[in-house]
């Protein structure tokens, strides 16, 4: 909502500019701001953030598009970053950068895009209970969506959500 808001006013005011100096800057456009908005939230960087708020985690991994487990960076309607780590109460023997082991962080373009990819996970695990279960909670304005073994204690859980709403 924020990044809405502050796209509409970046509008109105290059509406409202006079003649361009030959030592203006270049013009601000939907996709810089969009572009800057998605840049400014970044999985590494979220996961770090919750690191230092102490509730227990190890072995931070920041994927890229060789690493990725689930093959969704950068492609369409993937997410433009993704890192994961391991937490007390996930599973030791679980694949590598995979939130069995305790946490992922995917951060999507839009907030809307979080939300299907949150749906669509709860969904298919609603489907088949074999799957397990996870905890979601979402920052950086909706984009980044924080993945939770459901393995993990739900008071482990809890400290998760405390320390992902005071980012």
């Amino acid at each position: 909502m924020r990044t809405f808001a502050v796209l509409c006013a970046l509008i109105l005011l290059a509406g409202c500019s006079s003649e361009p100096s030959s030592s203006s800057p270049a013009p601000v456009t939907a996709t810089s701001v969009v572009q800057e908005a998605v840049e400014s939230v970044d999985a590494g960087a979220v996961v770090k953030r919750l690191k230092d708020a102490d509730i227990g985690i190890t072995a931070v991994a920041v994927q890229d598009e060789n690493t990725d487990p689930n093959n969704l960076i950068g492609r369409p309607s993937g997410y433009v970053s993704r890192a994961s780590a391991d937490l007390p109460g996930g599973s030791e023997q679980g694949d590598k950068y995979t939130v069995a082991r305790g946490l992922v962080v995917e951060v999507f373009a839009t907030a809307g895009q979080a939300k299907t990819r949150s749906d669509y996970i709860n969904a298919v695990q609603q489907g088949a209970a074999v799957l397990g279960t996870e905890w979601h909670y979402f920052t950086g304005g909706g984009t980044a969506l924080v993945r939770v073994s459901g393995t993990l204690k739900p008071s482990q859980a809890k400290k998760v959500e405390a320390a992902v709403a005071a980012l």
